[in-house]
């Protein structure tokens, strides 16, 4: 693994992203990944938030449109988050708590398939099922989690 993380590091992009003084390199990317993040949580915490029962008035089905802006941060994120990984592999590589990160996300990703389910069908009138109340409750928690653990990896290297 060592090997790997050492190889990522040292391409020329990562070289350039964690060491170049210019603008565009690892400050773009880092308010990039920032952006995407609030894309992403955002869109996330909208939903979500929504069907635990905030904006009751607010139709289920008029959030459909935040599954695109939650994709677009998603990705967003997937493309700076990898570069900014690759710029301190050896740093961040072997930090558990950027694979608690990674495990989040993952929990958020897989809690959205049945959620966006929901959403889509929806024809409750506004009435969401205990069952989606919770995955939503969870998910929160799950964005929280990915956000906190993101920043505690500048810290706990």
């Amino acid at each position: 693994m060592t090997s790997y993380l050492e190889w990522l590091q040292d391409l020329p992009v990562s070289m350039w992203i964690a060491g170049s003084e210019s603008l565009l390199s690892f400050p773009l990317i880092l308010f990039l990944h920032s952006i995407g993040m609030g894309l992403s949580a955002g869109a996330a915490f909208v939903i979500c938030l929504r069907l635990v029962g905030v904006a009751r008035p607010l139709p289920v089905s008029s959030l459909r449109v935040f599954f695109r802006i939650f994709w677009a941060g998603f990705f967003l994120n997937l493309v700076t988050g990898s570069l900014l990984f690759a710029a301190h592999a050896t740093t961040t590589g072997v930090i558990p708590m950027y694979y608690i990160k990674l495990a989040l996300i993952t929990a958020g990703m897989v809690l959205s398939v049945p959620i966006r389910r929901f959403v889509d069908g929806d024809t409750s009138d506004g009435v969401v099922p205990s069952q989606v109340k919770g995955l939503a409750a969870l998910s929160l928690l799950v964005w929280v989690g990915v956000i906190t653990t993101g920043r505690l990896i500048a810290y706990v290297g």
